[in-house]
């Protein structure tokens, strides 16, 4: 008999040690919001911000564009609960396309996986070609990503600190990022300076080969970006894409 109790003791220690190493396992990737249910009671405008959780052995990485990291936090799993930051959230669902999270009294966030998302042919706009390659528009799905260990926004941006914008502007251009994270074709849709517009251009060339590629079903492929910024009034950037 005691032996037994030795052998089922040691069998529930063993499958929560697997479910645990599971559960981190599963949860190590890049997960989009897809809905957002808010539990306090209160009304509340439909949140249809893009927010993307990106969890790794280092950190996790909370971004609010698709193209790079914003903020980083630190978490942890533990039964069948994620502490992110100092929250504590109930894990409802997670397995490899589908990740719930619940905060009692505050909310329930539904993600989807950017993988699982990125495999889908529906999340594909086409370009046409460019360099006798398929080009495709970025997209919240299926987008490149900077890698490099600089804020990118700051990085892009440092070099125009400088100039005096004191009136409402907006600045726009696309580039290409290549199968091999290279930046390329750069054009400016709508500038603000010449040399306010030579600085950004720089900015992003400098950042050539600090990208992963965009992935559809796990390949590689080159897509076209946009990055914005808008001032609203004297020295106050808006929203950057």
């Amino acid at each position: 008999m005691l032996i037994r109790k030795i052998f089922l003791f040691t069998a529930l220690i063993l499958i929560t040690v697997m479910s645990f190493a599971q559960a981190q396992k599963n949860i190590q990737r890049s997960w989009i919001k897809t809905s957002i249910e808010d539990l306090s009671g209160k009304v509340t405008e439909p949140d249809t911000l893009y927010t993307r959780y990106s969890f790794n052995k280092s950190g996790l990485n909370i971004s609010f564009y698709p193209g790079w990291d914003d903020y980083k936090m630190t978490w942890e799993v533990s039964d069948n609960s994620a502490k992110i930051g100092f929250d504590t959230y109930t894990i409802e669902t997670l397995n490899d396309s589908v990740l719930v999270l619940f905060l009692d009294g505050f909310r329930r966030i539904k993600f989807m996986a950017e993988d699982y998302l990125s495999s889908q042919e529906k999340y594909l706009s086409s370009l046409g070609e460019y360099n006798g390659r398929s080009l495709y528009k970025a997209s919240q799905a299926i987008t490149p990503r900077f890698t490099g260990k600089d804020n990118f926004r700051n990085f892009i941006q440092k070099s125009v600190e400088g100039y005096n914008i004191n009136r409402a502007s907006y600045f726009l251009a696309t580039f290409i990022i290549s199968e091999e994270g290279r930046v390329e074709n750069i054009k400016i849709i709508h500038g603000i300076s010449e040399g306010f517009d030579r600085e950004i251009t720089k900015q992003l060339l400098a950042t050539s080969k600090k990208w992963r590629p965009a992935l559809f079903q796990g390949k590689p492929i080159q897509t076209e970006m946009f990055y914005d910024i808008k001032y609203l009034d004297s020295l106050a950037p808006g929203r950057l894409n």
